[in-house]
């Protein structure tokens, strides 16, 4: 009986393993070809890439507002006091605002007032540290 079952296993493993085998002369079948090419890179593969952030989100009064990442947030922070004293910014009317660090969104508001510099180059300053 068992040397029966044995046979009869092993006969069911053969017509199975045959199943859909074809032509051992058919030539195996060729990968697909891509139907979308990605154009090749125009950048130095020594170039880093970043996010989209800063961006400016729009303005509230004379103020320009920027989302900014938590990291760029704590930068200015950091940065801010420095950047309007050293370079006499704060004497021209300069002025920021941060939002609490607690929230989700980070946002910069910046005033440039009469330093002829625009919004987004202080800001640079800020993030920069100098």
């Amino acid at each position: 009986m068992n040397r029966r079952l044995v046979v009869l296993v092993l006969a069911a493993i053969a017509v199975l393993a045959g199943c859909g085998a074809g032509d051992p002369n058919e030539p195996a079948p060729s990968t697909p070809i891509p139907t979308r090419t990605i154009p090749p890179s125009t950048l130095s593969p020594a170039t880093t890439l970043v996010s989209g952030l800063p961006r400016q989100v729009g303005t509230d009064g004379n103020f320009q507002v920027f989302e900014v990442t938590a990291h760029q947030r704590e930068l200015v922070a950091r940065n801010a006091v420095k950047v309007l004293t050293r370079q006499g910014l704060w004497d021209q009317g300069v002025r920021f605002g941060i939002t609490d660090a607690f929230k989700k969104q980070h946002l910069v508001l910046i005033n440039p007032g009469l330093s002829g510099l625009t919004a987004r180059q202080i800001l640079d300053r800020m993030l920069r540290g100098g």
